[in-house]
């Protein structure tokens, strides 16, 4: 018999496709042939052991959910996360401060010493502060000049917004 006929019957064998006839011919033919009846074990062996690995594993029995546990380790892990997160936070701090500590500049203490205060005349009036009556007052009264306007005898006239203005003599 060819090699390759042995080698699909020998398959067929395996995986008990042969007919009842044909098996008992295949078998006669491996009584006669040594070398046949070994490949014929390997085959046999071969498929043996693919069966048994790709076979399901026997199913185990289930514990039964421990709730109380998956509580249990769920509080312990979020107040490792909190716990983590305010020692990042700690950090953070210590870190700001120290640099800030060595980043400061060494300032010399401050002399203080007594200044005496200016002589004041009573024939000048006090000096006006910025944001004082007596100013606004002044600077309603004093002419235009005080308001921010200077006299020229140049004129700015803008006749229209098409074009650019231009500067003429006042007469």
């Amino acid at each position: 018999m060819k090699t390759e006929l042995l080698e699909t019957l020998l398959l067929d064998r395996a995986l008990g496709e042969l007919s009842p006839e044909v098996s008992a011919l295949l078998d006669a033919h491996l009584a006669r042939d040594p070398a046949a009846a070994r490949r014929a074990t390997e085959l046999t062996d071969t498929f043996q052991l693919a069966r048994a690995a790709s076979a399901a594993p026997p199913a185990s029995p289930r514990r039964p959910l421990d709730v109380e546990r998956l509580r249990r380790t769920q509080r312990a892990q979020r107040s490792a996360t909190r716990r983590m997160e305010i020692f990042r936070l700690a950090a953070c701090l210590a870190l700001g401060l120290g640099l800030g500590w060595l980043a400061r500049a060494p300032r010399p203490p401050a002399a203080i010493a007594a200044v005496p205060p200016p002589a004041v005349s009573t024939n000048a009036p006090p000096p006006a502060r910025f944001w004082s009556l007596a100013r606004l007052a002044a600077e309603q009264a004093a002419p235009t000049a005080a308001a921010g306007h200077r006299e020229s005898r140049y004129e700015l006239r803008w006749n229209s917004t098409a074009k650019m203005p231009r500067v003429e003599e006042k007469l």
